[in-house]
């Protein structure tokens, strides 16, 4: 699925969590990561680093990059250089009752980083496999139909119990949809999800789907955050500049994290079903 993968890392209070989940996902990859520290090289700061994959039982032959700068600035460099093409990294910056507040290196990686992301709210030092997968999309591109089947392969490979696929939708959109389909026949959003899921009826995975309609985006988000998701996944398309793009229904994202997310902005054929 990746062929490198980078950890952004900082000596934070979940810095072993972030290793430890990143860990894990590469086993299950099977792909070797880099970590990416943004500043000088420092042997003391080395040191922590291979102390720390000795810890988690990590590769201790793994890079540490060390990339002096303004952290997301180093973080992308780092990226292109080492050709990179997922990154994880923590989640946040403020955590309240309510709400989880993007930090600001993980808003500007889901507002320039060129790759996919996986970022954790909740990192664990002994990570265990998401229970419950939303996979959150504005439409029926090919992008979302890969995202979803990738989210069920993950679900498979990990043994997850349950994927469930969330269409967000606008009443405008909606009340459009209702007249392109009586005077066109095509199909709704709801027969289209149906029909995407059926891609997967043999799956072991408990598969479900969800319309959310409203005004603004956050509708998605307080359903996933009530529903106690474990990862969230979504398309992120690039555009013809090469710069990352949420649909209006998603960009949410950007400011306020329910769970921890996988953005997906580059389809993999081989990867689906």
């Amino acid at each position: 699925m990746y062929r490198r993968v980078g950890v952004a890392t900082t000596f934070s209070p979940r810095f072993l969590a972030v290793l430890a989940e990143a860990g894990l996902i590469c086993r299950y990859l099977s792909a070797p990561f880099c970590l990416i520290h943004a500043d000088a090289f420092n042997s003391e700061k080395e040191a922590r680093f291979r102390a720390a994959l000795v810890k988690l039982n990590l590769d201790l032959e793994s890079e540490v990059r060390f990339e002096p700068g303004e952290p997301v600035e180093s973080i992308l460099k780092a990226q292109r250089e080492e050709k990179i093409d997922l990154l994880i990294a923590g989640a946040l910056e403020t955590e309240t009752v309510h709400r989880n507040f993007a930090g600001h290196v993980a808003r500007e990686l889901l507002r320039q980083a060129p790759c996919d992301l996986m970022l954790y709210t909740e990192p664990k030092e002994e990570p265990v496999a998401p229970a419950s997968i939303y996979v959150a999309i504005p439409d029926f591109s090919a992008l979302s139909r890969n995202a979803f089947h990738r989210a069920v392969n993950f679900a498979e490979r990990r043994g997850s119990k349950s994927v469930t696929l969330l269409h967000v939708q606008t009443t405008f959109a909606e009340a459009k949809e209702k007249v392109a389909g009586s005077t066109t026949g095509s199909k709704s959003s709801e027969e289209l999800i149906e029909h995407l899921l059926a891609e997967r009826q043999t799956s072991a995975i408990e598969l479900d789907y969800h319309l959310l309609r409203g005004n603004t985006g956050f509708t998605a988000c307080e359903f996933i955050q009530s529903s106690g998701a474990d990862l969230l996944v979504m398309p992120s398309p690039m555009d013809n500049k090469d710069r990352p793009l949420f649909a209006p229904a998603l960009d949410w994202i950007v400011q306020v994290i329910p769970t921890n997310l996988w953005v997906i902005r580059h389809a993999l054929l081989a990867d689906s079903k």
